[in-house]
């Protein structure tokens, strides 16, 4: 046994001299029986009765991928870690390993699940720690060696386990596996293909913009890192469209390194398949409400002037033109048609007809959805291709390791899942999913891929070679239960219906519905996981708000002194797109006649527009109305306002009167004031005369 320390918060107590380590290893070959595994054989204990403030963290991870061959030793690197807050006192660390009897592909998986399985495993190495601080590690190097042929029988996979134990009691549980090779094997082969998703996860955009694809498509860009780690290896490409798309509509904005992707994404040798826009789920609609997933059309939001789609060609140089439809922008020259991925959800029976009827003739589904165990399978019209729930973890931990060790963990269960599957059938063609929430490190997935084909039971393998094989009788369930996604999906379905009926009002529908056709499928993507419930109710939230754009702009008290008037109404448009809608006035009570209750208006985008409602008042006094917009089938549009009008019946006329009487006295005045001056004048004039004759 050898023994090497990590860098910790605090120091570790512990320290061993080579000469404790060679008694260690003396130890580690005295076997031992040991009990079985419980369920919970996680990296912590879930059961213990050690005392409440030890907490103990166990990372196992066997060399060489888990592969020991007759002559070689058996050695297993373990981290253990005090993730508690006192010190942990004397440690134990113990291998266990069944080493005769080979376990099964659904053992291992429910091995690795921490399920309970039958395992007569023996103690083939031990360790001890004098302490660790708290937050301290040990990596310790459980060695069998050769001589002591600690694994026997024939080649397959072998159930392993490590314990920590304090006090005689089992504080700590990690599982593990390893897969003998015994001399003059020839050892059989699964026919290995991986699954990766060309996606963007968590993009709520219908589009995604030149920021954006700046950003993906960058040096270091998770899109840029997927294409490096599987661009030419055995690896089926499920590609999202809308990333075509986004690019090629920009066309001459479009980022260089977003053109220079889609250049080299046409150039893959790989087999590929076209996904659904912003890979949306292909069953959500149809479990939530028996419909297939709703397709993208129209041509009203795309605008390609500069946009250059020549039948599939992917490149996106600018070359103007006319505006192309959706289905122009999305061409690609997919090397499989009608293939489709679902990685999650429940399959039934009543749905693979609505699936297929919408295109689908081949689904890539997850184990978990099918009850049949075979590799190939037949529903209906559709041939279900089986991944391996089970490799697809342990593949996608390894491609998402932050650590040598965590991804020399998870290949070692890869390596003994595919020695079970290949020992069960040999030749089998066996599809392991990679991450579609996350995407991978280039590093680390091109690590994945490459170790797990250089397997000697692995050879990789097209996807499309699976349909040759003859294809078992598939058995799906009933319809999945009504939980809170499913309801979700059907909020969002009907929302977006109500969108629709909203987008009546556009000068131009399709720059609305088109738009939120591709959210709606945006919010299905399955790249939001966990956040897929809160993504639908994102959309629907979206959806309330879009049909509040336009409204009618709330007025305080207005008086009307006219018997006839014009009553102002203001509509607000918040929309990109122009609107055509009929205001209309509703009176409390008959003291106001609305003289033309539906007024067309006219509205341009992001504007007010004042609409004149010709009424006429009845009788003086005070009335409230209701203001509303409506569609051409007298939808109300937004929410209606109330207005209270000031009726001032016949003021009018008698202001004018009361004008026209005070201009008349006006005058009146004028003129006497006049008469006056002018009888002044003549006066003086006389008295002036007067005085010139008197003698």
């Amino acid at each position: 046994m050898s023994v090497e320390r990590e860098r910790a918060p605090r120091p570790a107590l512990l320290t061993l001299a080579r000469a404790g380590a060679a008694a260690a290893i003396a130890t580690a070959l005295a076997m031992a029986p040991l009990p079985v595994i419980e369920p919970g054989g996680a990296a912590r204990a879930a059961t213990t009765d050690a005392p409440a403030e030890v907490a103990i963290d166990l990372l196992a991870a066997p060399s060489a991928t888990g592969i020991v061959r007759a002559g070689d030793d058996l050695s297993v690197r373990v981290t253990v870690t005090n993730a508690g807050e006192q010190p942990t006192g004397a440690i134990s660390v113990a291998l266990g390993l069944d080493a005769a009897r080979s376990a099964t592909a659904a053992e291992l998986a429910a091995w690795f699940d921490g399920v309970t399985v039958a395992s007569s495993d023996q103690r083939v190495a031990t360790a001890s720690l004098s302490s660790l601080d708290p937050g301290a590690s040990a990596v310790l190097d459980l060695i069998v060696p050769a001589e002591r042929a600690a694994l026997s029988g024939p080649f397959g996979a072998r159930l392993a386990v490590v314990r920590a134990t304090i006090d005689d009691e089992v504080a700590a549980v990690d599982r593990t596996a390893v897969v003998w090779v015994p001399s003059a094997t020839t050892v059989p082969e699964a026919a290995t293909t991986f699954v990766a998703a060309i996606s963007t996860p968590g993009e709520s955009a219908a589009f995604l913009d030149a920021d954006a694809l700046a950003a993906y498509t960058a040096e270091a860009g998770a899109l840029t890192r997927t294409l490096d780690a599987v661009a030419g290896r055995p690896v089926l490409l499920a590609i999202d469209p809308r990333i075509i798309a986004s690019i090629r509509r920009l066309g001459a904005d479009a980022p260089a390194t977003a053109t220079a992707f889609l250049e080299r994404l046409s150039n893959a040798p790989n087999e590929s398949f076209v996904l659904p826009w912003a890979d949306a789920d292909p069953i959500a609609t149809i479990a939530a409400q028996g419909v297939p997933l709703p397709e993208t059309e129209g041509t009203g939001v795309v605008d390609a002037t500069t946009a250059n789609v020549e039948g599939a060609s992917p490149s996106p140089s600018p070359e103007p033109g006319p505006t192309v439809t959706l289905d122009e922008l999305t061409a690609w020259p997919a090397t499989l048609d009608g293939w489709n991925w679902l990685d999650h959800g429940a399959l039934s029976a009543d749905g693979l007809p609505v699936l297929a009827e919408a295109g689908t003739r081949v689904l890539v589904a997850p184990a978990a959805a099918l009850g049949s165990a075979a590799a190939v399978q037949r529903g209906g019209e559709i041939t279900l291709v089986r991944t391996d729930d089970a490799l697809a973890a342990s593949a996608r931990d390894a491609s998402l390791a932050v650590s040598q060790q965590r991804f020399d963990r998870s290949m070692a269960r890869v390596s003994s899942l595919l020695a079970a599957t290949a020992s069960a059938e040999p030749g089998i063609p066996t599809l392991i999913a990679l991450s579609r929430g996350q995407l991978a490190g280039t590093d680390r997935l091109i690590d994945t891929i490459a170790q797990t084909v250089a397997l000697p039971w692995a050879r990789g393998a097209e996807a499309s070679a699976a349909l040759s094989r003859p294809a078992a009788e598939a058995v799906v369930g009933a319809a999945g239960a009504d939980d809170a996604r499913a309801q979700a999906v059907r909020s969002a379905l009907e929302a977006e219906a109500a969108d629709r009926v909203f987008a009546g009002i556009a000068v131009t529908p399709a720059a609305i519905t088109d738009i939120r056709r591709l959210e709606l499928l945006a919010a299905l993507s399955q790249g939001w996981g966990e956040r897929s419930t809160e993504a639908l109710r994102g959309f629907t939230s979206d959806s309330i708000a879009l049909r509040s754009s336009v409204q009618v702009v709330e007025s305080s008290a207005i008086t009307l002194l006219a018997d006839r008037a014009s009553l102002p109404v203001t509509v607000q448009n918040d929309l990109d797109v122009a609107v055509r809608v009929f205001v209309r006035v509703e009176p409390d009570t008959a003291q106001l006649r609305v003289v033309d209750p539906r007024v067309e208006t006219l509205v341009e985008p992001q504007s007010q527009t004042r609409a004149l409602v010709p009424v006429e008042s009845l009788t003086n006094g005070q009335v409230d109305i209701a203001v509303s917009v409506r569609d051409a089938e007298a939808r109300v549009i937004g929410t209606p306002t109330r207005v209270s009008l000031n009726l001032q019946a016949g003021w009018e006329t008698a202001g004018t009167i009361a004008v026209a009487i005070a201009l008349l006295a006006l005058l009146i005045a004028g003129i006497v004031r006049d008469v006056r001056k002018r009888r002044r004048r003549a006066q003086s004039d006389d008295a002036v005369v007067e005085a010139q004759d008197a003698p």
